[in-house]
């Protein structure tokens, strides 16, 4: 796959965020206004205004991550070697995307203790894999709900990582097309079917692996592996 259309992927994918992080951004946005406000009629006591004060300065700090976050993992780059924390990754993206992952009753379920150690692959297109796989499997459940789960491990000095959905799982006849290009199940302009084929190309890019295979009872259940570096 070309960079243009990993490139393409990435714009459509954050572009499909930007209202969550207006909403993230506008909750903030209230308590700097509401309690200006306070301050400005009250004139109040030092103490009530030095409270009022720490309060805006904190949800302005808490705007400033986002968008500082998001401007980071949206923008087009060429491939390069960062040296991260995988868990670090994951909890950067999900200051500007928990709002989208959360609707229709998904609940997010994260690892309570990742294991520690650093991975050597591109930070950006890391991500971009992983949220490709947290909004798929969120999408399966968009009709009833359930609990997304994501799972972190070592394995041979290497790392697998493992996002778990209670959709519907995939159908036999449509397992074999999950990666090819444009392949869609979904309607609507926001499914282009370029989340798994671009994931998994990523992967391959890494010397990884993508695969996903439906759980034993319900849901299913997407690998990423990524060798030591």
């Amino acid at each position: 796959m070309d960079r243009k259309t990993v490139e393409q992927h990435r714009l459509a994918l954050f572009g499909r965020m930007v209202m969550g992080v207006a909403h993230e951004v506008d909750n903030y946005l209230s308590v700097i206004l509401g309690f200006a406000e306070l301050i400005q009629i009250s004139g109040g006591g030092e103490r009530k205004t030095l409270d009022g004060i720490a309060k805006i300065f904190n949800a302005g700090e808490k705007i400033n991550v986002i968008i500082k976050h998001f401007s980071q993992y949206v923008r087009p780059h060429e491939p390069a070697r960062d040296l991260f924390a995988p868990y670090e990754v994951v909890g950067e993206c999900l200051v500007f995307a928990r709002y989208d992952l959360g609707r229709s009753n998904v609940v997010l379920k994260l690892p309570e203790s990742p294991p520690s150690g650093m991975l050597a692959v591109d930070r950006k297109d890391f991500a971009l894999i992983l949220l490709a796989l947290l909004f798929n499997a969120a999408e399966s459940m968009e009709q009833a709900g359930g609990t997304l789960q994501l799972e972190i491990s070592r394995s041979g000095g290497g790392w697998e990582f493992t996002v778990m959905d209670e959709g519907p799982g995939i159908p036999p006849d449509i397992a074999p097309k999950v990666f090819d290009e444009g392949f869609t199940t979904k309607g609507g302009v926001l499914h282009t079917g370029m989340g798994l084929p671009v994931a998994g190309s990523l992967a391959s890019g890494m010397g990884g692996s993508l695969s996903l295979t439906n759980l034993p009872e319900r849901g299913c259940k997407a690998v990423l592996r990524i060798p030591g570096n």
